[in-house]
């Protein structure tokens, strides 16, 4: 009966240890200056027309500062270098407003595919946030935001790239899962000695 409930014991400690208590999944921010905090474009590259265009104090979506954009005749973009792994999925997010109709364009892109966030001759828009999943396809992938604005500007603010790490198991499960296997392996022990005896 002893030992039925010490293999019992170990048994659960065990499966306590290996199945339970794991620390919830941490998300780790992969841009750099998404909010435009620097004060300028830090972190990011510039291409194409870069008329017009700038980081400023004015329409700030969160913080000090916000990017703007107004390219006329042609577009630009911004573009930054993510660190990512191979097959994982990304979480994008940021916030974008118009400041009026008129010739104007909006892309974005994740890893060279589109988001599907895009805008052609687009009427004004109030800071909306707009959220999208990529998956990388190589270890580094690019965001890229394309934009042109003749009459008027695009703000972007609280730019977000995320990618989430499995759970990981927390220092307590590891020792109650090596206590658990202490207990079965001298559970067993007592066990043989008394098969033997």
């Amino acid at each position: 009966m002893k030992r039925r409930f010490l293999g019992a014991l170990a048994v659960l400690a065990a499966s306590t240890g290996a199945l339970g208590f794991v620390a919830p999944a941490q998300a780790v921010e992969l841009v750099q200056n998404g909010g435009f905090e620097t004060g300028n474009f830090s972190g990011w590259t510039q291409a194409g027309n870069t008329s017009f265009t700038g980081v400023s104090t004015s329409n700030a979506h969160s913080g000090t500062y916000a990017a703007f954009f107004g390219q006329v005749g042609s577009t630009g973009s911004i573009s930054q270098l993510l660190n990512t792994a191979a097959g994982q999925s990304y979480d994008i997010s940021f916030w974008l407003m118009n400041g009026s109709a008129g010739k104007n364009s909006f892309d974005v892109s994740f890893d060279g595919q589109p988001a599907g966030v895009s805008f052609n001759n687009f009427g004004s828009l109030s800071y909306t946030k707009f959220t999208f999943s990529g998956v990388a396809s190589g270890n580094g992938s690019l965001l890229t935001f394309d934009f042109r604005q003749d009459p008027s500007f695009w703000y972007l603010d609280d730019v977000s790239v995320q990618g989430v790490a499995g759970p990981v198991p927390e220092p307590a499960t590891w020792a109650m899962l090596v206590g658990g296997f202490g207990l079965v392996g001298v559970a067993l022990r007592r066990r043989r000695r008394e098969v033997l005896a």
